[in-house]
């Protein structure tokens, strides 16, 4: 905060949250040029001076630069929560620091600190990227982005359930009326692939029950917005879900699915987070499956599609896909189901071929060469 003059009347000069703000004051008597400075900088405090006096996207501490892009993607995507929930681990390290101040040193060492932290590398990797796309709006970017790279993930095949053992999780969680949000979540997601965040937030007017199909309109990309048909067991999941809306009085055409239920039950606004995450770990561990992950579900279904001969591009346009390289991440045949597939390379289709082509093959050679000897 400081006083200057231009000519015979003041200016101030000042920071308010990471922003510089510079303006006349219309005076050259100096205790009123100080009590005209008080007043902007309370103004400013309240957001009340106009964006023309901040400083630009490079000379703004971080948290003030960050608050600003979240400000504009709220209005650039519908759903910004994802990039919000990102910058939550991204503020502690680089708080007051300028965006033109971030080196690529400080991204690495940025990664080496979550790392030590116990976070996954594609956990990192996606905070590193909201990092990028903020000195992108920045129009800093290329000052770090080829000096960093991201982690490298190993993408390990999710061990996918067997008959059994997908009735054993779902018969459990069954088992106990606290477990009913996390079974009727979990029955719609093995039989329909939706995600755990479209069924937060699904409506009810979203159930077409005389076609037996669901609409979802909003989800994590463009090809997500998509029908669904709806099979028994799905339709018994809504079925149960519908009965406790009634008896909860939350039950209604623009009324959530899935409704809030802390602090106060409200079917106006959408589960939380939270939702039947401990109902989910509680029920899973009782079923003998501890790290099966919810969203796993949305994979055993879209795999059990492939293994039932679906065409992929069927199963896109059930499971939302973009890209058909996605289906390679999705889609885990079963160990049994690989088996079964390799098994058909070994059939033998006559006695002239016993012992299979390679053996026969190599052994006459071996013989041949022997009597040339």
């Amino acid at each position: 905060m400081s006083l200057w003059k231009r000519g015979r009347r003041y200016w101030a000069d000042f920071t308010v949250n990471g922003q510089r703000y510079r303006s006349p004051l219309r005076t050259s008597d100096r205790r009123e040029a100080l009590q005209r400075e008080k007043d902007l900088i309370v103004e400013a405090s309240e957001g009340a001076l106009g964006a023309g006096r901040s400083v630009p996207w490079g000379r703004m501490a971080f948290d003030a630069a960050c608050d600003r892009y979240l400000a504009q993607r709220k209005v650039d995507m519908e759903h910004p929560e994802h990039e919000r929930y990102m910058a939550r681990s991204l503020r502690p390290f680089f708080h007051q620091k300028r965006l033109n101040q971030i080196t690529p040193d400080d991204i690495r060492e940025y990664q080496t600190y979550r790392l030590a932290q116990g976070r996954h590398p594609n956990t990192v990797n996606h905070e590193v990227k909201m990092l990028f796309r903020l000195l992108k709006r920045a129009k800093l970017l290329s000052r770090v982005r080829d000096d960093v790279k991201l982690l490298p993930v190993k993408r390990e095949p999710r061990r996918m359930l067997s008959e059994d053992e997908k009735h054993t999780l779902l018969s459990v969680a069954a088992s106990k009326p606290e477990w009913q949000l996390a079974y009727c979540a979990a029955l719609l997601t093995a039989n329909t692939t939706m995600r755990p965040a479209e069924l937060k937030r699904l409506l009810w007017r979203d159930i077409d029950s005389t076609e037996s199909a669901v609409i979802v309109r909003r989800s994590k990309t463009d090809a997500g917005t998509r029908v669904i048909p709806l099979n028994a067991d799905s339709l018994a999941a809504l079925s149960a879900l519908e009965q406790r809306a009634r008896a909860l009085e939350t039950y209604g055409a623009e009324r959530y699915v899935f409704p809030r239920l802390w602090p106060q039950i409200d079917g106006t606004r959408p589960m939380g987070r939270n939702g039947w995450r401990s109902a989910w770990r509680s029920l899973r561990k009782a079923a003998g499956f501890p790290r099966l992950r919810f969203y796993d579900l949305r994979h055993q279904c879209i795999t059990e599609l492939a293994e039932g001969g679906v065409p992929a591009e069927v199963i896109r346009e059930v499971a939302g896909h973009v890209d058909p390289a996605m289906m390679r991440w999705y889609s885990h045949p079963r160990l049994e189901a690989r088996r079964r597939a390799v098994a058909i390379l070994g059939l033998t289709k006559g006695p002239a071929q016993e012992g299979g082509h390679v053996t026969i093959h190599v052994t006459k050679r071996a013989s041949s060469e022997t009597k040339l000897m």
